[in-house]
């Protein structure tokens, strides 16, 4: 069943159950007010019965009969009963004196004053009446054949009023639906012709206000990630193509060369030195490739833990060092907490480790004097590391591409060796850790890169 079929059902299921309530409501409060107007009525008669008969000497049995049966007001089936004190019946309206009431049930008129019940269709209404021979219980009955006609009509109007609404209900309640999820349709037309080739299309928003137009307004901010996904991944996949085909094609020409003819040892020992370096480079890209993907699963953020921020940089420090004995490195503290367990972040720890290096041996590569200044501080429940070096600095054309993956500027490409992952690898790292990497550089003035994390 489709969504229209779904919401037409639905809010004729609604309108009908209120409908419903509607007429039984004013069916039971016609039946009510039937039953007090009729009560009343009966009431009227037996008091009117009772006061001729007990008050009027003038007035006999035969002729209050006679009287009852001709009076404009008579009801269908009518029937007066007189009982005296000692509960013996002393009048009816009926030729027939055999009345069948118990002494019961006058005792309990007698108790109430008043009693007022229904035998199957007959009502009856019981009241008590004081003569100067003492108390009376008078019980009047009748049938009420206009007020149950009328009844019978109302029954017949509302019900035939409810079967035609339900129809127009749900007539309407189609058409409703309709038009409702008419966007909705448009919307479900549009998306059906974005392909892979065409996430440059954009759906309609309507009229910018309602929840049709904000998804509309979602469907197309996720269309812009997507698209800008698949630039990054089509440029991704031809930057690492283009990395690994050198190293590859290098190692082919070199094993080939080798298979020409006999070579002395020393040619030997030279190209399995050339194969190493370029073995060497072809691993460190994949480990690289490998770290940036890693980097960009958000399952990670199951394993993480508190980490100590400070013991990781010098964790990286001694790593790099060991690797690169000509680094040198400053550290400096700014604004430090009392309590060292606020330096904690939570987080995973190999991964902020291969951030932080990545940042100092970036800083140390592009300094003259291989060094990289290292300040650290903790301000408002964030904490922040600034990497800064007195390198060549990034022009400002090329702040904005610094962290795409592959990238390189152009005074970086022939002096200083790289695939352009690090930075790249940096900045996912840093947002998987809910922190920002801030960049001020000056062409020749060196470059200060500013990670902040937030505590815990």
């Amino acid at each position: 069943m489709n969504i229209r079929s779904k919401l037409a059902l639905r809010f004729t299921a609604i309108v009908a159950t209120i409908l419903t309530v509607f007429c039984i409501g004013v069916y039971s409060l016609s039946e009510n007010y039937r039953r007090e107007e009729f009560f009343s009525r009966l009431e009227s008669r037996g008091i009117t019965t009772a006061r001729l008969f007990v008050t009027v000497k003038e007035v006999d049995k035969e002729l209050l009969r006679i009287i009852d049966k001709n009076s404009i007001h008579a009801l269908s089936q009518e029937k007066v009963l007189v009982f005296d004190h000692r509960d013996s019946l002393v009048y009816t309206s009926l030729d027939d004196l055999d009345a069948g009431y118990s002494p019961k049930l006058l005792h309990k008129i007698r108790a109430h004053s008043k009693l007022e019940y229904a035998e199957g269709e007959i009502e009856h209404v019981g009241l008590t009446y004081q003569g100067q021979q003492g108390e009376f219980v008078v019980i009047a009955s009748a049938f009420d054949r206009y007020g149950r006609s009328k009844l019978q009509n109302l029954r017949s109007v509302l019900l035939t009023g409810f079967l035609i609404g339900i129809l127009l209900i749900i007539f309407s309640g189609y058409i409703f639906a309709g038009q409702a999820l008419q966007p909705l349709a448009r919307i479900n037309e549009e998306i059906s012709g974005i392909g892979e080739g065409k996430l440059d299309r954009r759906v309609s928003e309507g009229n910018g206000r309602d929840e049709i137009a904000q998804l509309g307004k979602n469907f197309n901010k996720m269309l812009q990630r997507l698209e800008k996904a698949f630039e990054v991944q089509q440029q991704f996949v031809s930057s690492a193509s283009h990395e690994l085909r050198n190293p590859l094609a290098s190692i082919t020409s070199q094993l080939q060369m080798m298979l020409e003819k006999r070579r002395t040892p020393e040619e030997y020992e030279h190209a399995l030195q050339s194969l190493l370096e370029d073995t060497q480079t072809l691993v460190a890209l994949a480990n690289g490739l490998l770290l940036l993907a890693q980097s960009s699963i958000d399952k990670q953020r199951l394993m993480f833990s508190l980490v100590r921020v400070d013991e990781v940089l010098f964790a990286a420090q001694n790593e790099l060092r060991k690797a690169q004995p000509d680094y040198h490195f400053l550290f400096e503290y700014d604004a430090l907490p009392d309590d060292e367990s606020l330096l904690s972040v939570k987080g995973n720890e190999h991964l902020l480790k291969t951030a932080f290096l990545n940042f100092m041996d970036n800083g140390c590569k592009f300094s003259a004097d291989h060094t990289v200044r290292i300040r650290m501080g903790a301000n408002n429940g964030t904490l922040t590391v600034c990497f800064s070096d007195n390198g060549v600095g990034i022009p400002i054309e090329e702040q904005a591409l610094i962290f795409t993956p592959f990238f390189r500027g152009e005074h970086t490409n022939s002096t200083v060796p790289g695939h352009g992952i690090g930075l790249a690898m940096c900045q996912r790292i840093i947002q998987l850790h809910n922190g920002t990497i801030a960049l001020r550089s000056e062409k020749g003035k060196g470059s200060e890169f500013l990670v902040s994390i937030p505590m815990r």
